[in-house]
């Protein structure tokens, strides 16, 4: 009761996806009142640091489930007991925590890595462009967006439910919340 009274005046609501569980029955009727309320929407896939982690599994059911206007924004590159490190495809950084969690460093995306997410980076720019006329004439000139237009055309398309944004963290301990909070 207190969820959907919540996505009935909520701007965005934020659904947690368990890292080792996946998508859940509890997924599946909080996204039912979403697409009733017509809340926008962000996913988390949350406690990427349990041992029995699976982003990408957990990822695979969102998409599969919610359908193709799920896109991640970012991925961790260690999940496990070991994570501390997240690939962030919309500003296109590498996010490297300390044992602690909270502030982490910002430093460039590795090589190994570098291919994946600027493919990631490419469906937000895309995503972004097509929810305003502006925009996909620069995206078609240029090839690409700078950052305020992306924000510009992210918030449009989330609003509009054009896109459910998919972000990973660790709630526990701290590592990828504050990115989380940025976003919204």
């Amino acid at each position: 009761g207190e969820v959907v009274s919540s996505l009935k005046v909520a701007d965005t609501s934020l659904i947690l996806v368990n890292a080792s569980q996946g998508v859940e029955v509890s997924t599946e009727l909080v996204w039912e009142y979403v697409q009733k309320f017509q809340t926008p929407s962000i996913f988390v896939i949350n406690q990427v640091d349990h041992e029995k982690s699976d982003f990408e599994r957990s990822l695979e059911q969102i998409k599969s489930r919610f359908g193709n206007k799920v896109i991640p924004v970012q991925y961790p590159l260690n999940q496990g007991t070991s994570f501390n490190t997240i690939v962030d495809a919309l500003r296109m950084i590498m996010y490297v925590f300390d044992e602690d969690g909270g502030k982490p460093k910002k430093v460039e995306i590795p090589e190994s890595e570098i291919e994946r997410a600027q493919e990631m980076h490419n469906q937000l720019v895309e995503a972004a462009a097509e929810n305003d006329e502006g925009l996909m004439e620069k995206f078609f000139d240029q090839g690409s967006l700078n950052e305020q237009e992306l924000a510009k055309g992210l918030t449009i398309a989330l609003a509009n439910q054009q896109i459910y944004p998919v972000f990973c963290c660790s709630a526990k301990e701290n590592k990828g919340s504050g990115r989380i909070m940025g976003f919204i």
